[in-house]
């Protein structure tokens, strides 16, 4: 049965949600000028002792190990003055994310990392995203688009790419969410699913291994793709051997095989869609680049189920989109691959005690916080509760742009948060989905 279509009435379409309160049911109301920052409770029991949020030390250790994990060093080999540029404007930009999402500087510090990288969109504007759903999963993809545009073009000085499985229109150095609003607007939405051929012809081809090839690759590329469906027109197989094949090329390069990675995120609630992504996340060739994210409505459903229950936020899940296939602390795979999986609420999965979003806070504080804030055993990761920056948790919606930076706060070096692993499947602790 597909659960997901139960929430169809409650919260499917993130715009409309008239649970949130805020103009034309959107978005919670906006700050009024001049209002003083929302109030960022600590992850720790007490407040903690830490730099401000400008402190482009901490910056650059943080950027420094997202290097070491993903063997990055052909782009920023040690002592490489780009580290330090990243590093020294991170602060402002983490403060404008942190207080147009409202979120902690902790979680929005993670963000910094996608400076590392080149961003594309790969969008889906098949026929099944307009007269699906009644239109609902290009509403969703507006939204999705908007948000992602604006976190990325933070830290992308060249601006994002964005690419269309059907239409040939093409976005180069995009900077704004509107103009990703623009090209969707005139996109029409026709077609099947070619997935994997024109992740090849438009993107893999042209933008990754031709420069590649050629010496010219400047940045490792992440790919996110948008999509409500699985492959048509092709096997379904397809997408994950022209991934392998481009990965295993550039592991034979002086590039190495982190210069590529992948983020596929579901609009609407279509099963197949849902079972495709699953296998694809499993995929023991490729899992170590790529991520695969339901819907949100489906994610944050299945979070209410989890035992404890957690309250997943928007804000949350977007990052978890942006970071799951860069950052192994968001990614959902790296415990699967083990084959074993840990007791409910154990340290790793959704409402543990050791790791991700409501554990215990470590010295300095860190996460797992009193009653009221992050880390009660019974809420988890995402209860906003007395002092998140924001008001109590509202059900549906994206986070709304607006709001002012808040003070304190800087990235934590030696735990530094994560999406809650997963286990059995992308989007479904702790039973498995499929």
């Amino acid at each position: 049965m597909d659960n997901s279509r139960n929430m169809d009435n409650n919260s499917h379409n993130m715009v409309n949600s008239p649970s949130m309160g805020g103009p034309q049911g959107g978005y919670p109301s906006q700050p009024a000028a001049g209002a003083p920052a929302p109030q960022q409770a600590a992850y720790g029991a007490h407040q903690p002792q830490v730099a401000p949020v400008g402190n482009p030390g901490a910056y650059k250790q943080l950027i420094q190990a997202a290097i070491n994990e993903k063997g990055l060093q052909a782009f920023y080999p040690p002592g490489s003055p780009a580290i330090d540029q990243i590093a020294n404007r991170a602060g402002q930009q983490v403060a404008t994310l942190a207080a147009q999402w409202r979120i902690s500087t902790e979680i929005a510090s993670d963000i910094v990392k996608l400076a590392l990288y080149d961003v594309i969109l790969y969008i889906d504007d098949s026929g099944s995203m307009a007269f699906e759903e009644n239109g609902e999963r290009i509403d969703d993809l507006k939204v999705i688009l908007s948000r992602v545009a604006f976190a990325t073009s933070l830290f992308d000085d060249d601006g994002i790419q964005v690419r269309f499985m059907n239409s040939t229109d093409q976005g180069n150095g995009i900077r704004s969410e509107q103009q990703v609003n623009e090209m969707v607007a005139r996109t029409k939405f026709s077609g099947l699913t070619p997935m994997g051929r024109e992740l090849q012809n438009k993107i893999l081809g042209p933008l990754v291994l031709g420069p590649a090839r050629s010496g010219q690759l400047q940045k490792p590329i992440l790919v996110i793709t948008i999509t409500d469906g699985q492959p048509t027109g092709e096997s379904s197989s397809d997408v994950a051997k022209i991934i392998k094949n481009a990965s295993t090329e550039l592991e034979r390069s002086r590039y190495g095989k982190g210069a590529l990675a992948f983020q596929f995120a579901q609009v609407g609630n279509d099963l197949k869609a849902r079972e495709f992504l699953g296998k694809l996340d499993e995929e023991p060739t490729i899992g170590d680049i790529i991520d695969c994210t339901s819907n949100y409505e489906v994610e944050a459903d299945e979070m209410k189920n989890a035992n404890p229950p957690v309250d997943l936020t928007p804000e949350l899940w977007l990052i978890k989109l942006l970071l799951g296939a860069i950052d192994s602390s968001y990614d959902s795979k790296d415990e699967k691959s083990s084959g074993q999986r840990p007791p409910q609420g154990a340290p790793g999965g959704y409402g543990g005690y050791q790791a991700g979003y409501g554990a215990p806070a470590p010295a300095q504080g860190g996460y797992g916080a009193p009653q009221g804030q992050y880390g009660q055993p019974q809420a988890g990761y995402g209860q906003q509760q007395a002092g998140y920056g924001q008001r109590p948790p509202q059900q549906g919606g994206y986070p709304q742009q607006g709001g002012y930076p808040q003070q304190g706060g800087y990235p934590q070096q030696q735990q530094q948060g994560g999406y809650p692993q997963q286990q059995g499947g992308y989007g479904a602790p702790p039973q498995p989905r499929y």
